[in-house]
């Protein structure tokens, strides 16, 4: 695991106290807790000696759960066997951690249909993210790549958004819309996604059904910046054609592969990125909006938390504008009332 995404781990796992504010300091973040009042400090240090966590603020109940939550995440080695651990029993209380117990997993891209029979070496790749984040809206992108464009996007480095930090998503996110010979991004507000889930639903459709014009509607716009590229690649979410009809209807000769794990190919691994960067970016110009701290990504308690504060503070007719209204994140808001 890498710093940035233990970083984003305290950040979600804290969430569900309170507000969460971040803030880049010498040497490492800070992370500014505040619930009912109380406020608590996390300075986390990154130095030569590895990870310290330092707590500030009054001793509280808040400071006490913050403690908790915190030394429940673990920096795992290769062997997955080290952890952070420690205690606080002041509100300067230190942990540390062995720098060489950061690890990360990716995966490697590659060039997925280069033994296919007739692969012309450009090609389409597409792919989603907001799917399983109940706030933000939901993303679907495409690449157009040509063999030279992903060597270069592959030495940059580009691979799975989810093997990525944020910050690496946003960067590679320009190199690659420099690179590429064509590339969409559709961004489906929370809004607008709740009324066409709905409205897909009362016709019998399920989530996959919205997922599949997101990715016609994407492979469609950037086919026409690009009309001779002639192949494209989708990871295989569902069993149906959809996808390949929806093609079919706008491009005959476009030939539509689905594959299992697509992500592996260094086109969608792309849109993947561009995709994710979106969702971001989202994500980030909804906060002010919301009005409660940091939105937290993915669709666990954090998020719950978040969904109710911002009801609380304004309103429940608001929600709809922020969240994936049929997640079961919806149902558990008055739980604890």
């Amino acid at each position: 695991m890498e710093f940035e995404e233990y970083i984003n781990r305290l950040e979600e796992s804290l969430c569900t106290l309170g507000n969460v504010q971040t803030k880049s300091i010498n040497y490492g973040v800070q992370i500014v807790l505040t619930a009912a009042g109380k406020k608590v400090t996390l300075n986390i240090y990154n130095g030569k000696k590895g990870i310290s966590l330092v707590w500030g603020g009054e001793n509280s109940e808040l400071q006490d759960q913050a403690i908790g939550l915190v030394h429940q995440i673990q920096l795992y080695n290769n062997k997955g066997s080290n952890a952070a651990g420690g205690s606080a029993g002041n509100a300067s209380a230190e942990v540390t951690a062995s720098s060489e117990a950061l690890h990360f997993s990716s995966s490697s891209p590659r060039f997925l249909l280069a033994e296919e029979p007739g692969f012309p070496g450009v090609w389409l790749g597409s792919d989603e993210s907001g799917k399983g984040d109940y706030f933000g809206p939901l993303v679907v992108a495409a690449v157009c790549l040509d063999k030279k464009g992903g060597d270069a996007l592959l030495a940059a480095g580009v691979k799975d958004c989810k093997a990525l930090t944020d910050e690496k998503v946003l960067a590679l996110a320009e190199v690659i819309r420099s690179t590429a010979l064509a590339f969409s991004v559709l961004v489906m507000k929370p809004r607008v996604y709740n009324m066409r889930y709905e409205q897909i639903q009362k016709e019998g459709g399920s989530l996959n059904k919205l997922l599949a014009l997101g990715h016609v509607a994407a492979l469609k716009q950037a086919w026409q910046k690009y009309p001779l590229c002639k192949w494209a690649l989708v990871d295989q979410f569902a069993r149906n054609n959809d996808i390949p009809d929806g093609v079919r209807a706008f491009a005959p000769d476009l030939k539509v592969l689905q594959r299992h794990r697509a992500e592996e190919d260094i086109a969608v691994a792309s849109a993947s990125v561009l995709a994710r960067a979106a969702f971001l970016q989202a994500l980030q110009q909804m906060a002010p909006e919301a009005g409660i701290g940091r939105i937290p990504k993915g669709g666990g308690e954090a998020a719950t938390n978040a969904a109710r504060r911002l009801v609380q503070k304004q309103g429940m007719d608001v929600l709809e504008g922020f969240v994936k209204l049929h997640f079961a994140n919806t149902k558990k808001l008055w739980e604890f009332e």
